[in-house]
C-alpha cells in the first residue's frame, strides 16, 4: 500500500461528529506504516446511496457504518455475509477488486472477545438486553453463538422487540443445525416493553445485563441516568455498557457499587475495529496502540 495518494477508510453516520473510531484506526493505520486515511463522513439516510456510489472508487479500502446505516444499507451493497443479513445489521463494508462492496459485522466479534476477556462465560447463562438497533441485534446473535441458555430482549417499541426475535430465529435454527425448527416452541429469546417493575424482575434473575440504548452517553438527553436502577443489580451480575463515552457510565458506576462485573463499551469499540481493520489490509491490528489512542480521545 505504497501510494502517493492515501487509500480511504471511515465511518459512515448521522450523526457521526462524535465517533472516536479516527483516533482509534489511524493510530493503527500510522502505526503498521499503511498509507491509508480514516475519516468521519457525515451521511444522511437521503444521501446514503450516493455515497455507496462514491466509495466504489478504487481509492477505498472500506469503511465503518453506525447509527442509523446499520440496517438501511444492506440492500445497497453487492454482497451480504450471511451472519449480517440474517441478523439484519451491517458495521463493516469491503471494497473488492473492481469497485464491489460486501456488507459484514465485527459488532458480534468485539463483544464476545469483551466480555470474555473480563472473565464472563456466555455458555447457559441468562441475558438481559436493553435496545431493539443494530447493535442489539449483533449483541445478541452473538449470544446465541455462544451458546446462552435464554435472552430477553427489552424495547420501548414493542413491535421492535417482536420483530427483531422474528427475524434472529433462522439465525437460530442455523446455529442448532436445523433450518426447520418451528420458532413458536424455541424458548431461547424472549421480548418485551419497557415496564420498571418487569425489568427489575429480570435483571435480578440475570447473568448478564446489556445496555444498547444511548442512556447514560455524554451530551445525551439522559447523560446522568442509568437504564436501570440500582435495586436490580446485584453481585453475580455482569453489566457491558455499549456506551462508551463516558467510558465509566452511569450504569457502570452504579453496578460497581452493588460489587456486580463491569465491562466497558469501549472495549467492544475497540475490538470490533480491530476486526474490521483486519479485514480491510489483510494485517492483524495492534490492539494495545488502538486502545491507548481510544482512551486518549476521551481524556
Amino acid at each position: 500500500m505504497t501510494h502517493d495518494i492515501p487509500k480511504r477508510l471511515g465511518v459512515i453516520g448521522y450523526p457521526v461528529r462524535h465517533s472516536i473510531s479516527p483516533a482509534f484506526q489511524q493510530a493503527a493505520l500510522d502505526h503498521l506504516a499503511i498509507h491509508a486515511r480514516y475519516e468521519r463522513y457525515e451521511v444522511s439516510p437521503e444521501a446514503l446511496p450516493a455515497f455507496i456510489e462514491r466509495a466504489r472508487g478504487e481509492e477505498w479500502l472500506g469503511f465503518n457504518v453506525t447509527i442509523p446505516h446499520k440496517q438501511a444499507i444492506i440492500p445497497l451493497l453487492d454482497g451480504v455475509e450471511r451472519w449480517s443479513r440474517e441478523i439484519g445489521s451491517v458495521n463493516t463494508v469491503i471494497r473488492r477488486l473492481g469497485g464491489g462492496l460486501d456488507g459484514r459485522t465485527t459488532d458480534h466479534v468485539g463483544f464476545l472477545r469483551a466480555v470474555r476477556e473480563s472473565g464472563f462465560a456466555c455458555k447457559g447463562t441468562r441475558a438481559v438486553v436493553l435496545g431493539v438497533g443494530g447493535s442489539a441485534r449483533a449483541i445478541v446473535a452473538a449470544l446465541l453463538e455462544a451458546e446462552a441458555d435464554s435472552i430477553h430482549i427489552i424495547g420501548r417499541s414493542g413491535a421492535r422487540a417482536a420483530d427483531m426475535v422474528t427475524s434472529l430465529l433462522p439465525l437460530l435454527a442455523h446455529l442448532k443445525g436445523n433450518d426447520a425448527l418451528a420458532p413458536s416452541r424455541d424458548p431461547a429469546l424472549h421480548w418485551s416493553t419497557w415496564d420498571p417493575s418487569e425489568m427489575v424482575a429480570l435483571v435480578r434473575a440475570a447473568d448478564l445485563l446489556v445496555n444498547t440504548t444511548p442512556v447514560g452517553m455524554r451530551d445525551g438527553s439522559a447523560e446522568c441516568k442509568s437504564p436501570v436502577p440500582a435495586n436490580a443489580l446485584h453481585p453475580d451480575l455482569t453489566v457491558f455498557d455499549a456506551v462508551y463515552n463516558p467510558i465509566n457510565t452511569p450504569l457502570l458506576r452504579l453496578a460497581h457499587t452493588t460489587g456486580a462485573q463491569t465491562v466497558s463499551g469501549l472495549d467492544m469499540l475497540v475490538y470490533q475495529g480491530a476486526e474490521s481493520f483486519r479485514q480491510w489490509t489483510g494485517q492483524d491490528a495492534p490492539i494495545e496502540i488502538m486502545v491507548r489512542a481510544a482512551r486518549a480521545a476521551l481524556a
